[in-house]
């Protein structure tokens, strides 16, 4: 290797600009883009662009470029034989990346080739703490690499990149749409239809299974069909990493990481896709609410009470006995992985998690609706953990009894209770088809209830989406504060005609007008969308650390590379090197964002105190440096105690100077 991330690598920069290795497809596709600018619209039909790469060659000519791409793929494999993907600050280089919209998921975007216009899925992955997760992350990605190479079911995985904090993989571009958009684009939709598309889904998940593996976190989102073609397979583009991510970090590191019984995802938080979630995946539900979010609702109606219970130094222990207990089991299951045969069964339980989120997406495509919904979160995590659903009649009459009995197959409560995935694709509603259901269409009712569900999740992650780059913190108590005036009965929930007069009442009209346009004209229903506001408001705030994170750890690298320091690469920054991030403004403007303007804090004040906590850390766990996670943590914790700190100093000075002028 050379002296830089890629060692040698300048030429296979080079060679990549002006040549694409691409074994999957046969010419390059370029994004729609309306008339108002917005490219890779969802309700948008887009059709390949004609370019002369996807002109069949000369036999002399392919020929020519086989030996190329026979070099080039030497030139690479020879810069990675010390590192195994490549690094992220090349993604630019190959790649224009165009940021997802507001109704997408925000780690994905779409990375479109400088040189040939083909494009791709980027989804990026936040990497564990831990050294051994990292390394499980890494074998898991490989996994996928293979499997997507052998399978049809599962989107392409092309090319890998990593840097200190991410993992980026790039993905087969699935252009088709949701499932979703699919079926409410049709005037009529038959449980046979319905049997299909869970086949797929079983034989997507499939590979994953025979290799002892699971997603844990399927939904309708996590699938996409190829292209708009009426017979386009349908492909998994999503993964699961972030749910595997968070279990490893919290088993690696036993009370100093996060909260196993409480992944900090957001498919966790946005109630249309909870619903489809495991009990063995599932938050617990609870009367009063807790976790890794800390209280966020409660934490800021108690903003201001007092320096000692904001201190930055003091931390609400979230281990008891009953979590440490489900670390502990989930610790001597991994040692016991490593120690039984792959054949064995640890792997079942997760499986099995699977096969129940299959399930309720196949009561979802039988219905309308999904089997455990309901208007509030906790009240969905109740009926998942109670395993309540039922088949009601008015919608359920017209659906076979082999469809029910696949459900009821896949939806048990105990883990070992259910299907294989062998068992689900044999059951005979699955074999056959559905072949014994009545014919016909599904009841009106069927699309009607659809589109209410649909629209109820795009507002959710609209909503969040938005308000998360627009909300500081004072933002989010006028925000809670506006919505518990109107839900009088303190339910939790209100209608998303609600969400939109609180959003206007706080000066942001455009977003409430746009949830009036994008969703709710477009999706028109009798009955209302309701929003669980307090999931909504952990959401936003789940999404602010991420964007932090993200601009800080972007803006980190920046400093660190002008100036000429390895930081950047690292993930490490000299106690010598702070005055560099706190002489950037960009930086020191991102953590005044942290603060309300109406503490009235001055930037030098806030970063003295910035600094001070960092070398105090760094004096307490005896070293000279600290680390990116590490200094991320500590400006977040103090940026949120700063109010609280400055009211505790000016209540000591009060009766200090009260007593000076005696």
């Amino acid at each position: 290797m050379g002296n830089g991330p890629m060692g040698n690598g300048v030429c296979c920069v080079q060679k990549r600009l002006e040549f694409t290795i691409d074994c999957f497809t046969d010419g390059p596709s370029s994004p729609s883009v309306d008339p108002h600018g917005v490219s890779g619209g969802r309700f948008l039909n887009s059709s390949p662009a004609l370019s002369t790469a996807a002109r069949p060659a000369s036999p002399r000519n392919r020929f020519r470029d086989d030996d190329f791409a026979a070099e080039v793929a030497q030139l690479i494999a020879t810069d990675r034989k010390q590192q195994l993907y490549e690094a992220a600050s090349l993604i630019p280089v190959f790649y224009a990346v165009k940021s997802p919209e507001p109704d997408e998921a925000q780690h994905t975007a779409i990375a479109v080739h400088r040189k040939t216009g083909v494009c791709r899925q980027l989804s990026s992955f936040r990497k564990p703490i831990g050294a051994g997760a990292q390394d499980r992350l890494r074998s898991f990605v490989s996994s996928l690499q293979v499997l997507s190479a052998d399978s049809e079911a599962i989107a392409k995985v092309f090319e890998v990149f990593e840097d200190y904090m991410n993992i980026h993989v790039l993905l087969e571009h699935c252009t088709g749409g949701t499932v979703y958009e699919r079926i409410l684009e049709r005037q009529y939709f038959t449980e046979q239809e319905s049997a299909v598309l869970v086949k797929h889904m079983l034989e997507a998940l499939l590979p994953f299974h025979e290799n002892h593996l699971y997603h844990g976190s399927i939904s309708p989102d996590s699938f996409r069909f190829l292209n708009d073609s009426p017979h386009a397979p349908l492909k998994l583009v999503d993964f699961g990493v972030d749910l595997k991510v968070h279990r490893w970090d919290a088993v690696e590191n036993v009370g100093a990481g996060p909260d196993l019984q409480n992944p900090n995802c957001s498919q966790f938080f946005e109630t249309c896709k909870l619903v489809f979630c495991a009990p063995e995946f599932a938050p617990p539900y609870q009367r009063k609410r807790r976790g890794p979010l800390a209280l966020v609702a409660d934490s800021l109606d108690k903003q201001g009470s007092g320096a000692a219970a904001n201190s930055p130094d003091k931390e609400t222990s979230l281990l008891d006995g009953e979590l440490l207990a489900d670390v502990i089991d989930e610790h001597s299951d991994w040692f016991e992985q490593q120690q039984q045969d792959v054949a064995g069964g640890y792997h079942k339980k997760f499986e099995a998690g699977d096969i129940w989120s299959v399930g309720a997406i196949a009561f979802l495509l039988l219905c309308g609706y999904p089997p455990f919904f309901a208007p509030s979160r906790n009240a969905i995590l109740g009926r998942i953990h109670r395993t309540e659903y039922s088949f009601d009649p008015p919608f359920w009459s017209k659906i076979s009894e082999e469809a029910k009995n696949f459900v009821h197959s896949c939806i048990r409560e105990s883990c070992w209770d259910r299907m294989s995935i062998q068992q689900a694709l044999d059951h005979p509603w699955i074999r056959s088809l559905a072949d014994t259901s009545p014919s016909g269409s599904m009841f009106s009712s069927f699309m009607l209830n659809l589109r209410r569900f649909y629209r109820t999740s795009l507002i959710e992650m609209y909503v969040a989406n938005m308000l998360a780059s627009k909300f500081r913190r004072q933002d989010m108590h006028d925000f809670l504060r506006r919505c518990r005036e109107i839900d009088t009965c303190n339910t939790g929930f209100f209608t998303a005609s609600d969400l939109k007069h609180v959003l206007s009442a706080l000066g942001h009209g455009c977003i409430a007008d746009a949830i009036t346009s994008r969703f709710l004209r477009a999706f028109r229903h009798p009955g209302e969308s309701y929003i669980d506001y307090i999931a909504m408001l952990d959401s936003i705030h789940l999404r602010q650390q991420r964007i932090f994170e993200e601009a800080l750890w972007f803006h980190f690298q920046r400093v660190c590379q002008s100036s000429g320091r390895g930081g950047g690469t690292t993930g490490w920054l000299a106690l010598d090197e702070l005055g560099l991030l706190f002489s950037d403004p960009v930086i020191v403007g991102l953590l005044m964002r942290e603060i309300p303007e109406s503490v009235g804090a001055e930037e030098a004040a806030v970063c003295q105190q910035l600094q001070f906590s960092i070398r105090k850390q760094c004096a307490e766990d005896c070293t000279a440096r600290v680390e990116f996670h590490d200094l991320s943590s500590i400006l977040r914790k103090v940026a949120r105690a700063f109010p609280a700190m400055m009211a505790a100093e000016k209540a000591i000075e009060g009766p200090n100077a009260e007593a000076v002028s005696l």
